[in-house]
């Protein structure tokens, strides 16, 4: 196969995800995809095999920018509730804004084939996730992350109005950090 450069990869995995999220995992083609990324069925057969092999690229592309972003979140300076707000809010705008912006309709479908086709990628994010909010709290509370984690997981998935989400997110992190001994 070609090699496949850094913007060109960019585009094709721009694409698939509008596509996988617009049509669901079952009715995206690589036609579709093709036709989205503006280039021939063929030219992207040059670099991928089938349409499980460009749905598994663009979850690992997709989750490396989030986890890039959670990092450079948690890095900031900043009271305590505000960071991991900031970090868990990455997990809020990687559902709503692809909802409104793209028309995806197979929010749960796609969570079930991310898990069944890249499981390990996911499995591989979320431990980043926890990673940046333990980089946050500062001190080796992994099951208060993962609540956090999770809890912001849950409201990504049941809101689609961003700013309750975020309400609701900065209350989630005032409550743990409140009820936590030794993080105020």
């Amino acid at each position: 196969m070609p090699e496949l450069t850094e913007v060109r990869r960019d585009h094709f995995m721009r694409a698939a995800i509008v596509c996988f999220a617009r049509y669901g995992y079952r009715r995206t083609s690589m036609d579709t995809i093709a036709q989205a990324a503006d280039v021939s069925r063929p030219a992207l057969y040059q670099y991928y095999r089938n349409k499980e092999e460009v749905f598994r690229a663009a979850v690992q592309w997709g989750l490396d920018d989030l986890a890039r972003r959670a990092r450079a979140e948690a890095g900031k300076p900043g009271e305590i509730t505000e960071r991991l707000a900031a970090v868990l809010g990455v997990v809020i705008d990687m559902h709503l804004p692809r909802r409104a912006r793209d028309g995806a309709r197979f929010d749960a479908e796609l969570i079930d084939e991310t898990r069944a086709r890249a499981g390990d990628h996911w499995a591989s994010f979320e431990q980043t996730m926890i990673a940046a909010l333990l980089s946050v709290l500062d001190r080796p509370l992994g099951d208060v992350a993962q609540v956090l984690f999770y809890g912001a997981k849950g409201i990504a998935l049941q809101l689609d109005d961003r700013a309750e989400a975020l309400r609701l997110l900065r209350r989630l992190t005032d409550v743990v950090v409140h009820g936590t001994p030794g993080l105020r």
